[in-house]
């Protein structure tokens, strides 16, 4: 039994199986992951996706097109994902703010604050 909703087995598939097939980012993105796949295989069915996950509070895409033309428009759709998860708390889904805690780096609600974390440049 997979740890991820069904919605999510396309993007799954998609991952080169020599990177792990796994998803490193919260619960509260991962409707956006499903967004963002869906629209990147409907510019090219045949991609191939090495990484997904969050780093810095930010949304990685690591991909590779079939057809190098479509790069250009792809990396266009996951800028707008990254951009969409830059104010999407990862652990809910509700607006989100890049916050830190010690070292670490995650795009939070606000409700974390009550757990130590704190907002970067408010």
């Amino acid at each position: 039994m997979s740890e991820y909703p069904d919605f999510l087995n396309p993007a799954i598939a998609r991952i080169d199986p020599n990177y792990g097939k796994y998803i490193s980012c919260d619960e509260g993105w991962w409707h956006l992951v499903m967004l963002c796949d869906r629209e990147l295989a409907a510019v090219d069915p045949d991609y191939t996706v090495f990484q997904i996950k969050e780093k810095f509070g930010g949304l990685r895409y690591y991909y590779a097109p079939s057809n190098p033309d479509n790069s250009e428009k792809m990396n266009g759709i996951i800028s707008k994902y990254e951009r969409m998860c830059a104010m999407t708390c990862e652990k809910t889904g509700k607006h989100g703010y890049l916050m830190k805690k010690d070292l670490r780096y995650k795009t939070l609600h606000e409700s974390f604050l009550d757990e130590g974390w704190a907002k970067v440049n408010p």
